[in-house]
């Protein structure tokens, strides 16, 4: 997720946390990010004969193939693409559609699965991930020109990266969505239409991935996809076999700002400049608001029973909102600071993605034309009245106990925007599988090319990894290790 407010909203003026809801929460704390100056590898340059084609049945795909010699900018050899619009039900004239664009495995054989990538927001477009993440065309800050990138996940999997809610990216339509039950209505259909067009990929094995807000549209989504009616299921039987979620939403605020705030600060004190008075100050009012009996009582395998939190969940006392103190000081002393990734510096180099994809023959290409200025996350509201929706770690367990290949969530240690000892505290209060949270801490070594890049613990169809070295967009961080990752959740490898 990439977002851009001004510290006078996150700042919240003295609004109390729990009167927002999640959607809100994010919007609110968008702050502009702050570009990577890293690029990866080169890749090994393929031949466009390396690649497998696929061939549609329904003459309408041919509508979205995408000539990979059209792309500017891209001086190395691509399979062809598949990009556009459809829309979300099979009425006439349906306004509300979103945008997809379809790559399939850049391997000289066919893939037997399918994966969806979204980005959050709510409200930022997938092609952020496409583009500077996981995509097979890498587009950095700084870069004058995109690379390929060695790690793309399309190295993998057939991977579509998709806009959606209505609102988000190159969508058209109005958005009317009230929640998440609506958002997974309106995905579905898209779906629909989506395998309409190109049926022959309906048969795949199929993952749902994503990051940040998507943390509530996956879990909301796949669970859509799986009470789906007799009738839908006959028309569309889609094969989901798991989900990926990395530094995601999906509880409270208070788990994932504000309850692990004070230890993530101690354990960053150094990269991040901070006083030992101000670290201090955040570690007291972790202990009178009741914090640290949460960690504690989160820190014991397995847990002696239900982890109560402060409040009721949501409403904690202003003073205790240390998130939005801690941003506004990191922020005082690094006027650089990257909620995304805490370890950046400036000078911050420029950002391409929105230039590249405001550029008319970019959307020609991809079969947008006159799409206007691109703009990386939305500035109107996805969800019109707001999203109240339960978070999404109440649909976990019934997902679990349905997906063959089980929800994988991973967390990069340096995002300082939600914060990794959140997630161990949302796992260990959670029951699945016949009981709750796990039986021992993430401790199993995470090894990548000989290399140690971070711990992970599986246990009953969930696995949860934390990464080294990487923030809020572990793809773009540590591209290999995220590589490595996707094999595993695949099948492919262990991890």
């Amino acid at each position: 997720m990439r977002v851009q407010l001004s510290l006078s909203l996150l700042l919240l003026s003295g609004t109390a946390l729990g009167a927002l809801n999640p959607a809100q929460r994010l919007r609110n704390g968008r702050l502009h990010v702050i570009p990577s100056s890293s690029a990866p590898a080169p890749a090994v340059q393929k031949r466009a004969e390396d690649f497998f084609t696929p061939k549609f049945s329904n003459p309408k795909a041919a509508t979205f193939q995408v000539n990979s010699s059209s792309l500017p900018l891209v001086d190395f050899a691509l399979q062809d693409s598949w990009a556009g619009r459809l829309p979300i039900t099979n009425k006439t004239n349906e306004s509300r559609q979103l945008f997809f664009w379809y790559w399939p495995s850049s391997q000289s054989i066919e893939s037997d699965s399918l994966t969806i990538w979204l980005n959050g927001g709510p409200g930022c477009s997938s092609l952020t991930g496409f583009l500077q993440e996981n995509g097979p065309i890498s587009f950095q800050p700084g870069s004058s020109k995109p690379l390929a990138n060695q790690f793309a996940w399309t190295e993998a999997s057939d991977v579509v990266w998709i806009d959606q809610p209505v609102g988000t990216g190159f969508t058209t339509g109005k958005p009317d969505i009230n929640d998440e039950t609506d958002l997974g209505d309106e995905f579905y259909g898209f779906l629909q239409q989506f395998f309409t067009v190109f049926p022959e990929l309906a048969s795949k094995k199929l993952f749902i991935t994503g990051e940040s807000y998507a943390g509530m549209y996956v879990p909301y989504i796949a669970s859509r996809i799986v009470h789906a009616s007799a009738a839908e299921q006959a028309a569309l039987p889609l094969s989901l076999q798991g989900l990926l979620i990395n530094d995601g939403v999906y509880s409270s605020f208070v788990t994932s700002q504000e309850i692990p705030l004070a230890a993530f600060a101690k354990t960053n004190q150094k990269i991040l400049g901070l006083s030992n008075s101000q670290v201090a100050k955040w570690a007291n009012l972790s202990s009178s608001c009741g914090f640290d009996k949460v960690i504690q009582a989160a820190s014991v395998y397995p847990p002696k029973g239900k982890i109560l939190l402060p409040g009721n969940t949501e409403n904690i006392p202003e003073r205790c909102d240390v998130w939005d103190d801690f941003y506004g000081t990191a922020l005082g002393i690094n006027s650089c600071f990257n909620v995304y990734r805490d370890t950046d510096q400036c000078p911050t180099p420029s950002d391409p993605l929105e230039p590249y994809f405001s550029r008319s023959d970019v959307q020609t290409a991809l079969h947008v034309p006159n799409a206007g200025t691109f703009s990386e996350c939305s500035g109107i509201n996805v969800f019109p009245n707001n999203d109240n929706s339960p978070y999404s770690e109440v649909l976990f367990p019934d997902l679990l106990s349905k997906l063959p290949r089980g929800i994988t969530l991973w967390h990069g240690l340096n995002d300082a925007l939600l914060l990794a000892g959140g997630d161990r505290i949302t796992i260990q209060n959670l029951t699945w599988g016949g009981s709750q949270g796990f039986g021992g801490p993430p401790t199993t070594p995470l090894v990548v090319s000989g290399s140690q890049k971070g711990v992970y613990r599986s246990e009953r169809s969930l696995t949860y990894i934390e990464v080294d070295g990487a923030g809020h967009m572990i793809p773009e961080d540590q591209s290999e290790t995220a590589l490595h990752v996707f094999e595993a959740v695949l099948g492919q490898t262990t991890l």
